[in-house]
């Protein structure tokens, strides 16, 4: 912004009543949402539109975004390997979010993953073009533990971790390059997220791992406020944030294995399963 630009906020802003003027400095920053069929997404979305915010919602298959008809809702159709489709969606004033991710199986092994680092590195370099100056991106705790060693144990809470060691890597790469992008950052590292209503139970490390264990269970409804309220804060800047709860992941229990499974086959075809595969993949029990 220039010294001009800046004097004629200031003098707008006091030319305002009191009231006034503390509602205009407190207004909620508009965001550009990548990634918008995330499982995270729509819980984003409604929050962010519920705070009064614009949003511009970029996804490969933009009919899947939730929230289709409010006034303050913009859909584009992007590829965050397009790095022209990602500055179709930029003014230059948003904070950037980034929930990119692939759909995977998690009985499959992924065998080759560069969306998060080539995906981040074509977002920061539309944000720079345009002029955006602050990015949101989603890691997770797994990246924390990346896996070296295939478990001896077949469960799927191990092979889990091991068939996506490859993805957790790929985090864990771009979660490296951050610092070197020129922008400002958080880097938010969610626990397993689940569809509940909001806990109030989140627990964070910072620039520090999560406890390890079987997963952490936080909220998709948690983490969109957490989210949401990093927007408009300063608080972590240049931080990987760690969010996880003291409620750990027992499959029959707390976690029904072929409901989530089922939940994400709704939304497109598994990206590590070929298409003809798919059909023969036989469906999991329920893990002990």
């Amino acid at each position: 912004m220039s010294h001009i630009t800046r004097r004629s906020a200031l003098i707008t802003a006091s030319a305002l009543p009191l009231a006034a003027r503390a509602a205009w400095s407190a207004a909620p920053k508009n965001i550009v949402l990548i990634g918008a069929t995330a499982q995270s997404a729509p819980e984003v979305i409604k929050q962010a539109l519920e705070q009064g915010r614009k949003v511009t919602a970029l996804a490969r298959r933009p009919d899947d975004v939730t929230g289709k008809g409010h006034a303050n809702l913009t859909i584009i159709k992007g590829d965050v390997r397009d790095q022209a489709s990602i500055e179709s969606a930029l003014t230059g004033k948003e904070v950037v979010i980034s929930l990119i991710g692939p759909r995977v199986d998690p009985r499959v092994e992924v065998e080759f993953m560069d969306l998060y680092t080539v995906g981040t590195a074509n977002i920061a370099a539309a944000m720079k073009k345009k002029g955006n100056k602050k990015l949101l991106v989603t890691s997770s705790v797994g990246a924390e533990h990346v896996v070296t060693e295939k478990p001896k144990s077949t469960d799927l809470r191990d092979m889990w971790l091991w068939n996506a060691r490859k993805l957790y890597a790929d985090m864990a790469a771009m979660e490296k390059m951050m610092p070197g992008l020129g922008l400002q950052y958080i880097i938010l590292r969610p626990g397993f997220m689940i569809d509940r209503p909001q806990a109030n139970n989140l627990k964070i490390a910072v620039d520090d791992k999560s406890p390890k264990g079987a997963g952490p269970i936080i909220t998709f409804a948690d983490f969109a406020a957490f989210i949401l309220a990093q927007v408009d804060s300063d608080q972590y800047n240049s931080k990987a944030v760690s969010l996880f709860s003291d409620e750990q992941s027992e499959w029959g229990k707390n976690l029904d294995f072929n409901a989530l499974l089922k939940k994400r086959e709704a939304t497109g075809p598994m990206e590590n399963v070929p298409v003809e595969s798919a059909a023969k993949t036989a469906p999991a029990a329920s893990p002990k």
